[in-house]
């Protein structure tokens, strides 16, 4: 065989193989692209003594209202205690997390002391695009302790509010 049937075997080798990895990563990006629908809620911070039982469970809470708020749908939390990876930046966090779940919003919250009252939370969360990382909303409010079982209803509702 000639040297010039070498290379034009080899690059129609080269030209295949290209084409078939196009080919996959467009497969590849349609398959994990976001969900425009789909809420990744990460576990809530908790800085109040005596409210740290509340980081899962406010989670699971939420996880459970928007999953019940159509067309939203939630990743399940079990999934999230899977994936989850705190960083120095939990709301950094909360967007990687929505991004390696095809989640096309983030939802990240805390809990603060509030002014020294003891019978009041400070609520601070943000919804995220997990698509352009731009935050869709946030909200910054004082909630009675006695009503913190009716706050994850409040924050789907804030979620379903901002959505598209």
């Amino acid at each position: 065989m000639t040297s010039k049937r070498w290379l034009i075997g080899l690059s129609s080798l080269v030209v295949m193989l290209t084409i078939a990895g196009a080919v996959s990563f467009v497969r590849y990006a349609r398959l994990h692209a976001p969900q425009p629908t789909l809420v990744a809620v990460a576990p809530f911070d908790i800085f109040v003594p005596g409210l740290e039982p509340w980081r899962v469970r406010l989670a699971q809470e939420l996880t459970t209202r928007l999953d019940s708020l159509a067309p939203l749908t939630a990743v399940s939390q079990d999934v999230v205690r899977e994936r989850w990876q705190g960083q120095k930046r939990p709301e950094i966090a909360a967007l990687d997390l929505a991004r390696r779940t095809s989640a096309g919003i983030a939802v990240y919250g805390r809990l603060d002391p509030f002014g020294g009252k003891s019978d009041s939370v400070f609520v601070r969360m943000i919804v995220i695009d997990a698509g352009t990382g731009a935050v869709r909303s946030a909200m910054n409010a004082p909630w009675p302790r006695a009503l913190l079982p009716d706050l994850a209803r409040a924050l789907a509702e804030q979620v379903r509010h901002h959505y598209p």
